[in-house]
C-alpha cells in the first residue's frame, strides 16, 4: 500500500441545507488529507447546491442528477463510485459528519492485503447534534473481524443483523469492484447487502472508537419504506445470497441448512417490535406527539399491565416535554447487570 493513498469520499445529497455544511466541514477538518470527494445531488429542491459549492475546495467535485429518490440510492452509490479515482473508497450521507480522525485511523488498518473493508463505532445523534446513543462491536471478536473469512455470517446471515455502519465504513475499491460495486436488491439500501457480500471476500478491521455521527430527524424515522416490507426483502436477498453461494459457503465451514435459517428469520421476524422502536427513538429526539402515535399502534397488539404503563409515561412525559421513558428503561438496565454482577 502507498504511504498516503487517495481516499474517494461518496456522498449522496438531498435538501439538506440545514447539515451539509457541517458534513463538509467535517471532512476538510480530517487529520488525513489526500482525499477527493464526490457529491451527487439527487435533485434538490432547496439550497444544498448553493452551500456545497460556496466551499472554494478543489478536491470536492460537485454533480447534481434528476431526483432517483431513496428507492434508488444504490444505483446513486454506484454512479457516483463510477466517478472514483481513490484506492479506497468511503461514505457519508449530507445529513452526517465524522470524528476528525476518521479517515486516518482506518487507513492505517489497511497494511494487511486481506482487509477488505474497515469500520467502527457510530455515535447517534439528534437534529441539534446532541447525542444520544452509540452503537457497539459486536462482542464475539471473529463476527466483529470476520475473521476467518465468512464469520461475519454468523450475524449478518443466520441472525439477520447488520452490526457495520454505513457512514463509518472504509473499502478497499479494487475488492468493491471486485464485486461488481454496491450490491442492488430491490427493497433494501446499499449497505447490508455490500456488507454480506464482501464477508466473502476478506477480514474486517473493527475500530472501537467513534468515527462518524448519524443524526436523526422525526421525518427521517416515520417517512420512507414500511420496516416490515424492508425484513422481508432481506429475508428474499439471503435466499438468493446462499443459494448464488453455496459452494463458496461451504468452502469457508458455513454450514447453511436453509430450513433450519427459515425457521429462525420467522423467529426473529416475530421478535421486531417496529413501532415500539420507533416511538423510543422518537423520544430521544423530543418528539412526543409522534411517539404517542407509534406506541399506541404496539400497545393496540399488545395490552399488557407493562405496555400501558409505558404508555402512561409516554403521555406525561409530552405533557411535561420530557423523556421519562427511555432514563427509567436505562436505570431499569442498570439494576439488572448490578444484581446480575453480585450473584
Amino acid at each position: 500500500m502507498s504511504k498516503k493513498p487517495l481516499i474517494s469520499i461518496l456522498t449522496p445529497a438531498y435538501n439538506h441545507k440545514k447539515y451539509i455544511a457541517q458534513t463538509i466541514r467535517s471532512v476538510l477538518s480530517q487529520t488525513y488529507q489526500n482525499w477527493e470527494w464526490v457529491i451527487l445531488d439527487d435533485g434538490s429542491t432547496d439550497e444544498t447546491g448553493d452551500i456545497i459549492t460556496r466551499f472554494k475546495e478543489s478536491r470536492i467535485r460537485y454533480f447534481f442528477q434528476e431526483h432517483a429518490g431513496i428507492a434508488n440510492l444504490t444505483k446513486t452509490y454506484n454512479k457516483a463510485f463510477a466517478m472514483c479515482n481513490g484506492e479506497f473508497i468511503a461514505m457519508l450521507d449530507s445529513d452526517d459528519y465524522w470524528a476528525d480522525y476518521k479517515l486516518e485511523m482506518q487507513i492505517e488498518r489497511f497494511d494487511s492485503p486481506d482487509t477488505v473493508l474497515s469500520y467502527g463505532v457510530c455515535c447517534l445523534v439528534n437534529q441539534e447534534g446532541k447525542k444520544i446513543m452509540c452503537s457497539s462491536l459486536p462482542d464475539d471478536a471473529s463476527i466483529a473481524s470476520n475473521d476467518p473469512v465468512g464469520s461475519s455470517l454468523k450475524a449478518l446471515v443466520v441472525k439477520r443483523y447488520s452490526f457495520i455502519p454505513n457512514l463509518t465504513v472504509m473499502i478497499r475499491k479494487a475488492d468493491l469492484s471486485a464485486i461488481g460495486g454496491f450490491v442492488d436488491v430491490q427493497g433494501l439500501y446499499h449497505d447490508y447487502p455490500t456488507w454480506t457480500r464482501l464477508s466473502l471476500e476478506g477480514r474486517f478491521a473493527a475500530i472501537p472508537h467513534c468515527l462518524g455521527f448519524h443524526r436523526k430527524h422525526p421525518s427521517s424515522i416515520t417517512a420512507g419504506s414500511d420496516p416490515e416490507l424492508g425484513f422481508e426483502s432481506r429475508l428474499k436477498f439471503l435466499r438468493a445470497f446462499i443459494a448464488g453461494n453455496e459452494q463458496r459457503l461451504n468452502d469457508l465451514g458455513f454450514r447453511c441448512d436453509l430450513n433450519m435459517l427459515e425457521k429462525q428469520w420467522e423467529g426473529i421476524k416475530k421478535e421486531q417490535i417496529y413501532p415500539y422502536n420507533r416511538s423510543m427513538l422518537l423520544l430521544h429526539l423530543g418528539s412526543f406527539g409522534e411517539a404517542r402515535a407509534e406506541f399506541r399502534k404496539f400497545l393496540d397488539k399488545d395490552r399488557s399491565v407493562k405496555n400501558r404503563l409505558i404508555y402512561f409515561l409516554i403521555n406525561l412525559s409530552s405533557v411535561i416535554r420530557t423523556d421519562l421513558v427511555n432514563p427509567a428503561a436505562e436505570l431499569k438496565r442498570k439494576i439488572e447487570a448490578l444484581f446480575e454482577r453480585n450473584r
